[in-house]
């Protein structure tokens, strides 16, 4: 009976001692430091002896505490492979999936190649779930192809029901002969190929800045500003107190401050080159009074720059420019990073995009842009602006005896400059967005669009036939789409868009999809192709708060554990840490004589 007793009270602890361990990982606080005795575990196992008292006697004992460093990875282990057994079954029950990867190098310099799959379940409703890190000894194609289909094999999911790729433009990535997505799709031909929207609008954004004059010269130098003032405590409170003294003198003042540059992406600087413009004359009185202090010649040099390109026209321009290009597109960027980002969702945003870059090109927008960096640069006391000087393309660049185009006023001077980005911008988006594999989604899409308004779809229907040909019963989806179509025929004109039709089938009750079984399918097919790789960055994230400079030396094994809880997080707080203890308990004989049965 005694006995009996010892054991209920032990099972009482190691539920505690599972509950602080689910805790810790959920929030991403370390575990340890440097002295068990100061470890954040051990603390919060002395906050318990307040609610159980046993707890504390618990914690004097010299053995059989359950509580060191094997213990704890071993019970983490469990609940992270708890999560994975059940990701593993959703995604086999999904019967087709999409492979997200990207790599990335932690604290400790190792090559971490992060694995997320994307999959739609009965109700077709799209999940991005993190499978885990893979740390790789280098980052060829062949190297992620192996660390690909070893997870695969781990995870118990046929490479047979991937249905899409997507990755970043690193060649080793996308190569069309021996790139990662060519090797799979050797070995699975329905596994589409997927440039990461993300990457490829930094890309074309980048093209854009760097092939319009007046935007790359707007970069640079709002990069300089920057660097100026951000880089320099002395020079930043200099920049604080002016605009502290122009607010106490009754002047309109932006609270915003100078916002510095991302080193890698080109999506996020429109709020960058906003806060320049709107401290424009803080950093104007900013130059006057740092030359008026002893400087370093190279300093000085580069302020005195700073002064004269901010006293002209053209950079205003230029900023201006650049602000309403990067806005855009930032605001599109942001879309695209939103969680279960389809392919489909993400080719509408990137369309409305460019439309509205498209709608900004005429006369009539131009002249209001116009009229208002010519009331900017009143206030901002810039230099009137003035045509550059005529000069003729050299011989061996001129082809015809026709004679050479030059602008008759400054306006039309700057209304070809304004022309000329937008151009840019529209074309390097569609260039980067009308991708190979997007010539196949296209034909899935069409398909369920053109049926659903009972237009005539043999030609995409072939064409998803002969790429499908396994997936579907081709005269049951023949049959079901012309049902499918009849569903919307009280609906008089009015066009059907492929989100109206996913709703209808979401609205379905599961009986009612059976009657749409192949048409359910062919929308599975449309909504698991990704649109980003966000799911990929994301895990980064959390690999980068996990795996600190204070816990570099951190196993793989544990790292990966640690992510898994800290992202599902919500499951792992609904866990059941019974069955945690009972599988924990049933691997040893000697924790059986001391906890008895859970």
């Amino acid at each position: 009976m005694h006995k009996k007793k010892e054991k209920e009270g032990n099972r009482r602890i190691f539920l505690i001692i599972l509950q602080n361990l689910s805790f810790l990982a959920r929030q991403g606080i370390p575990l340890r430091r440097r002295e068990d005795m100061e470890s954040n575990f051990h603390e919060l196992m002395l906050l318990r002896c307040y609610d159980c008292p046993e707890v504390k006697e618990w914690m004097k004992r010299k053995t059989n505490k359950y509580t060191s460093h094997d213990i704890q990875n071993e019970c983490l282990q469990i609940m992270a492979l708890q999560v994975l057994r059940r990701l593993s079954q959703n995604i086999r029950e999904s019967a087709c999936y999409s492979i997200m990867a990207d790599e990335c190098t932690d604290v400790a310099n190792n090559e971490q190649f992060t694995i997320c799959i994307r999959w739609v379940d009965e109700k077709l409703e799209d999940h991005e779930d993190f499978i885990g890190l893979y740390k790789v000894d280098n980052i060829s194609a062949e190297s992620l192809t192996h660390a690909i289909k070893d997870t695969l094999v781990r995870m118990n999911v046929s490479l047979s029901q991937c249905r899409g790729q997507c990755y970043d433009g690193a060649s080793n990535m996308s190569g069309s002969r021996n790139g990662v997505a060519a090797k799979l799709a050797l070995e699975e031909k329905c596994a589409l190929y997927t440039h990461c929207y993300g990457h490829a609008l930094n890309l074309a954004v980048s093209t854009t800045m760097k092939k319009s004059k007046v935007c790359c010269d707007a970069m640079e130098v709002a990069l300089e500003i920057t660097k100026l003032v951000k880089f320099s405590p002395k020079r930043n409170v200099m920049f604080d107190k002016i605009k502290a003294r122009l607010n106490s003198e009754g002047d309109s003042i932006s609270a915003v401050g100078i916002r510095s540059f991302c080193p890698t992406r080109w999506t996020v600087k429109g709020a960058s080159i906003g806060s320049i413009l709107e401290n424009y004359s803080v950093l104007k009185l900013l130059w006057e009074e740092s030359l008026e202090g002893n400087l370093l010649a190279d300093i000085k040099g580069r302020i005195i720059g700073m002064k004269v390109q901010m006293s002209e026209f053209h950079l205003l321009f230029g900023l201006h420019l650049c602000e309403r290009i990067l806005k855009i597109t930032d605001n599109l960027s942001v879309s695209l990073q939103a969680e279960s980002m389809s392919a489909a969702d993400g080719q509408a945003i990137a369309e409305k995009t460019i439309q509205t870059l498209k709608d900004m090109r005429s006369d009539s927008m131009f002249e209001l842009f116009w009229k208002y960096v010519e009331c900017m640069q009143k206030r901002t006391d810039t230099n009137e602006p003035l045509l550059p000087r005529k000069r003729k393309a050299p011989k061996r660049l001129e082809i015809g005896d026709g004679e050479c185009y030059f602008s008759a006023t400054v306006e039309d001077h700057y209304r070809q400059i304004y022309f000329e980005a937008l151009d840019l911008a529209v074309t390097s988006i569609q260039d980067r967005f009308d991708q190979p594999g997007y010539v196949m989604y296209k034909n899935l899409e069409q398909l369920f669009v053109k049926a659903a308004n009972k237009c005539d779809y043999s030609v995409e229907f072939q064409e998803v036939i002969t790429m499908y040909g396994d997936d579907f019963n081709e005269s049951e989806l023949s049959t079901q789409l012309q049902i499918f179509g009849s569903s919307f025929s009280s609906v008089s004109n009015q066009i059907i868009t492929l989100k109206e039709g996913i709703i209808f089938l979401r609205n379905l009750s599961s009986s009612q999809r059976v009657f749409y079984k192949q048409v359910c399918w062919l929308a599975r097919l449309i909504l698991v192709l990704p649109g980003t790789n966000a799911a990929s960055e994301r895990s980064f994230s959390t690999m980068k708060r996990v795996k600190g400079y204070l816990r570099s030396t951190m196993q793989q094994t544990r790292l990966n554990h640690l992510m898994i809880i800290d992202i599902y997080k919500d499951i792992v707080k609904t866990m059941d840490l019974s069955e945690v203890a009972k599988e924990f308990v049933g691997s040893n004989e000697n924790r059986l004589r001391v906890f008895g049965h859970f």
